[in-house]
Parts: C-alpha cells; sequence; structure tokens
C-alpha cells in the first residue's frame, strides 16, 4: 500500500503547506513511481519535511520559520528525480542534484509553483539552503538565517538518510546484498577518518563498506543537539551498525571500536540537548 502522504504531514503552521505538497505530489507523479529509486526518493522527501518539522519545534522558530524550513525539506531533493531519470544513479559525481534542484526551481521559476508572494522576500535563504544542503562544507560568512536554514536541511536529510539506510533494501542503495557487503574491507581511509570523528570525503572511499561507513559518519557533521536525540529515539544506528556484519576477523574488530564509538557520541551529545535549553 502507498503512503497517503498529505493525511500524515506535520502540522506545519501556514495552510499553503499542504496546497504546497500536492503540488510537489503532482510534480512527482510525472515519473516513474514503480522505480524504487524514485520510490525512495519520494518516501524520503516526506520524511525530510517530518524531521525539519521537529527540528524547527525543538529549536523553538516562530512560526513563519517552521513553515520556510518545511519548504525546504519539501524541495530539497526535487532534482533527484530528473538526476535518476536521466542517470538512474544517485551518484553526485555525475551530475550534483542540488544543482538541479536549484536550477529547476530558480533560473527555470517553479519555486513560484510553491511560494506565495508574501513569501518572496524569502527565495534567496531556500536557494542557498537548497544549494548548501548537498556539500561537503557550509562556506564561511554565510548571513545568519541561510546558516541556519542551511544547517537544519542538512541535519533533517541527514536523519532521514539514517531512517534510510536502516530500513531500506540494500540492493537499491548499494547495488550490493549485504552478504556480499560482509566480505569487503574496510579502508584504512575510512576507518582512520572516522577514529578521528570526520565526515568522509566521498572520492577518497575506496570499498563499499566505506560508503557505508560514509552514512555513519554523517553523525560528525550535524549541528544541533535535537537531532542527536532523534538518533537514539529512532533506534535506526542501531540497526545500520547491524547490517554490515564483516567476515574479516581484522574488520570486525575495527567494526567494533567504530559502533562503540558511535554508541558514546550520540549519548554524549544527547546530553548537550538535555542540559541546556535548546536554540538556534
Amino acid at each position: 500500500m502507498k503512503p497517503d502522504y498529505l493525511s500524515s504531514l506535520p502540522p506545519v503552521p501556514e495552510p499553503d503547506f499542504r496546497k504546497n505538497a500536492e503540488n510537489f505530489l503532482d510534480f512527482a507523479s510525472g515519473f516513474d513511481l514503480t522505480d524504487p529509486k524514485i520510490d525512495l526518493k519520494l518516501r524520503h522527501t516526506f520524511h525530510v519535511v517530518d524531521a525539519c518539522f521537529y527540528l524547527s519545534q525543538a529549536l523553538k522558530l516562530p512560526d513563519e520559520k517552521c513553515y520556510i524550513a518545511c519548504l525546504i525539506g519539501l524541495l530539497h531533493d526535487i532534482g533527484r528525480f530528473e538526476q535518476l531519470t536521466r542517470f538512474h544513479s544517485f551518484d553526485d559525481s555525475i551530475i550534483p542534484h542540488a544543482k538541479l534542484s536549484v536550477e529547476f526551481l530558480f533560473p527555470d521559476g517553479h519555486i513560484k509553483d510553491y511560494l506565495a508572494p508574501k513569501y518572496e522576500a524569502w527565495e534567496p535563504v531556500i536557494e542557498a539552503a537548497i544549494e548548501y544542503h548537498g556539500v561537503f562544507q557550509i562556506p564561511d560568512g554565510l548571513p545568519e538565517n541561510v546558516l541556519l536554514f542551511a544547517r537544519l536541511i542538512r541535519d533533517a536529510d541527514k536523519l532521514d538518510n539514517f531512517r534510510v539506510k536502516a530500513t531500506d533494501s540494500m540492493e537499491t542503495m548499494l547495488d550490493v546484498t549485504e552478504a556480499d557487503l560482509a566480505r569487503e574491507s574496510l579502508s584504512n581511509y575510512a576507518y582512520g577518518t572516522f577514529i578521528k570523528k570526520e565526515p568522509l570525503i566521498n572520492a577518497l572511499r575506496e570499498t563499499r563498506p566505506d560508503m557505508w561507513l560514509s552514512y555513519v559518519a554523517y553523525l560528525f557533521d550535524l549541528n544541533f543537539p535535537a537531532s542527536f536525540v532523534w538518533i537514539r529515539e529512532s533506534g535506526y544506528m542501531e540497526k545500520i551498525l547491524r547490517r554490515y556484519a564483516p567476515i574479516d576477523p581484522e574488520d570486525q574488530k575495527r567494526w567494533q571500536k567504530i559502533s562503540d564509538l558511535t554508541r558514546s557520541y550520540i549519548q554524549e551529545n544527547c546530553e548537550l540537548y538535555e542540559n541546556f535549553p535548546a536554540r538556534p
């Protein structure tokens, strides 16, 4: 049974948001929804909206900013549909999906299909947040509003990526079975970078377990302690850690160290949220 996306929308404090979601679903209906990669991204989009709403509430953002955050969540991956149709791949080395999203919404003018005239002043913020959600590192010197929404969409995107990695088919994500993944090893680069608590650079990944570890390492690029509370309460990270069960004894030792570090890092950051008031 297909999800009823409209009935499960979070209570975004702006009546326009339901119409925004309807417009997005009309757009998506023009693609092959039987393609598991397309279906994955459609589900991802609405889960990111949920995560944007969660973070907006945790950060105590005013209603208008909550709406803008959720709209960014709805539109952040709109370029993925064209990317998948043309290349049948999520590989941003071919063409960055954030670039496709920005081109579709702004130079091509489709942002007008979503953003009411009273919110036009938000266009530069929305454009920048979508552009920067897909980069390895946010550039320095961004205006405060842009920085807030760029950080928020990056966290929300990662939160749902944890759900995807915990629940979706390994074949859909990495074109490999879990049994075959277990026969492959982490590179020294991937292991060493993770142990230093740094995100992995995609271009330097050497193996499919490196790719899997890079998803766990999203932890090190999260911006808000509330994100770690979501991770802990969802239970998805434990499932992600269990899905790679290496056969090689040395890889088993490495993966155990990675798992222990992951759990302690999440707990440390949850305590930050619990001990201090939420704020952007």
